[in-house]
């Protein structure tokens, strides 16, 4: 999946023969000139998601990083408005991103969120498939046994919950990664960044879909700045 921003980034990957779209909600909050982690409001987040909606025509799925809200009944509300788009799927991350120093949600609360988003969903007559995101591998812990135990335990409590894939930025140990993706009850998602084995690699682990997330985004601004400078 390589993650848009945009309209314009949008269609370039439709001509490309992309067989999705996705966006990566780093990049669209810089374009925007917001920082990461839902700085702007749920009304304008919306309104960037509806205008790539209307002019893509392939199976198409936003991050929506927590779904703005920390309260179910708001999330739900989110989720329904969000839903009208036509959209085939979310990315949906388990921090707490209204706290100053955002906290991973318990397991359980984290659950009735999936739920939440599900149900949602349900009320809309959509399908939705669900990634579920947990940033337990961007907590700067020391990633051991134990660690995997709790990730694999959050793993499948969300597969219980709803959730139809699960994604672990922050994982690139290839013998850490071997093992999680042996043990985990829904497929896996991982992120490009320095470290990570080779696709082909991930393939032949297991890994189902391979996001490059900001990446594309730094990799344009790159080219766009070192243009500038020779122009």
């Amino acid at each position: 999946m390589y993650n848009c921003w945009d309209v314009a980034t949008a269609l370039a990957l439709e001509e490309s023969r992309a067989l999705a779209i996705a966006t990566s909600s780093y990049a669209l909050a810089q374009s925007w000139g917001f920082p990461d982690g839902q700085k702007m409001t749920f009304t304008e987040f919306y309104w960037f998601i509806s205008r790539i909606a209307s002019h893509v025509t392939k199976p198409f799925t936003v991050d929506i990083e927590a779904g703005y809200a920390v309260e179910l009944k708001q999330l739900e509300a989110n989720m329904m408005q969000l839903f009208t788009l036509d959209i085939v799927g979310v990315n949906f991350e388990d921090q707490d991103l209204s706290t100053e120093v955002p906290q991973l949600w318990t397991i359980a609360k984290q659950s009735a969120r999936i739920q939440t988003i599900k149900d949602a969903a349900k009320k809309q007559n959509k399908t939705i498939f669900l990634n579920a995101r947990t940033d337990i591998f961007f907590q700067n812990r020391v990633v051991n046994q134990e660690l995997m135990i709790e990730d694999l335990n959050r793993t499948t409590a969300y597969a219980n919950a709803g959730a139809d894939c699960i994604f672990i930025p922050g994982l690139v140990d290839k013998k850490w990664l071997a093992y999680f993706i042996h043990h985990s009850p829904l497929p896996v998602n991982v992120m490009i960044l320095p470290g990570l084995p080779s696709s082909s690699e991930l393939q032949n682990m297991g890994a189902k879909r391979i996001s490059y997330g900001p990446a594309s985004y730094f990799s344009t601004m790159n080219y766009f700045q070192q243009n500038a400078r020779k122009s």
